[in-house]
């Protein structure tokens, strides 16, 4: 039997390129005899099948990550007009192929951000760029690994992981909010809750609290009535000090010239 790229942790031998794709709508159907190179695609949009030659068939749709062996072949038939995927193409060391398999991850959101920070992150003139492609890389195979390796969790604890992401979801804002006070409002040990949250997830809960912070900032900088510090504030960050460097750090750009970006468009 092919190995299981989640049962035995392989390493990345090489790191070739990382793509996005169009709307493949035109494209219906090809036929890829012989892949040279392993490869995780992220399905941005719509969704297509896989037939591959060792006669297992795989359909993906958005938030799917396929994970597709060198050595072998496939025909690809599109099923949703609004197909489209960022791709990244790499080699795993030692003996292939490998089995074919895709991972739907329980926080699709995050995953398509790895993917993304990696296609800007290729895209980037950096002098560091290739180091941290690689390490972006093995965050994704991460996300893959936990996804398929998550371990079993009572129904009564997946409830209290439900209810404490549902409380970050509605109370961001409040700047009192922490991984230890969520721990303590449902009963758990903090270092219990953060592994059942990320087994859950795919994302720390100190994480998914930024995410949700920043995806409320980015809709209030739309509005051309709030300053940027107003922005920060609103969406739960203690300072604008703190909320620039968070903001930069997760997508590269200042809040300032991402403000900009968006005017324009």
């Amino acid at each position: 039997m092919r190995p299981d790229i989640t049962q035995n942790e392989f390493y990345v031998k090489n790191f070739i390129t990382v793509q996005k794709t169009k709307s493949l709508a035109s494209l219906h159907f090809r036929h890829v005899n012989y892949r040279e190179c392993d490869v995780f695609g992220y399905t941005l949009s719509g969704s297509a099948t896989y037939t591959f030659d060792d006669g297992s068939i795989i359909t993906v749709k958005k938030g799917d990550i396929l994970y597709a062996s060198r050595e072998t072949g496939y025909k690809l038939t599109v099923t949703d007009p609004d197909y489209s995927i960022i791709y990244v193409d790499f080699i795993f060391d030692g003996i292939a192929p490998r089995q074919n398999k895709v991972f739907s991850p329980k926080n699709p959101e995050h995953a398509e951000n790895m993917f993304r920070k990696l296609l800007k992150c290729y895209n980037s003139t950096s002098a560091s760029s290739f180091q941290e492609c690689m390490s972006l890389v093995y965050d994704i195979y991460g996300i893959i690994r936990t996804t398929a390796n998550r371990e079993y969790t009572s129904p009564g604890a997946r409830g209290k992981i439900n209810a404490a992401k549902e409380y970050i979801d509605t109370n961001f804002k409040d700047l009192s909010l922490s991984v230890t006070s969520l721990a303590e409002s449902i009963d758990l040990s903090e270092v219990y809750f953060r592994k059942l949250f990320k087994a859950q997830f795919d994302v720390s809960p100190a994480q998914y609290i930024i995410s949700v912070r920043l995806k409320k900032a980015k809709e209030l900088m739309r509005s051309p009535f709030l300053s940027l510090e107003e922005c920060a504030l609103q969406s739960g960050f203690s300072s604008l000090q703190y909320f620039c460097r968070v903001f930069k750090k997760a997508t590269g750009a200042t809040p300032g010239s991402y403000r900009n970006i968006i005017r324009k468009n």
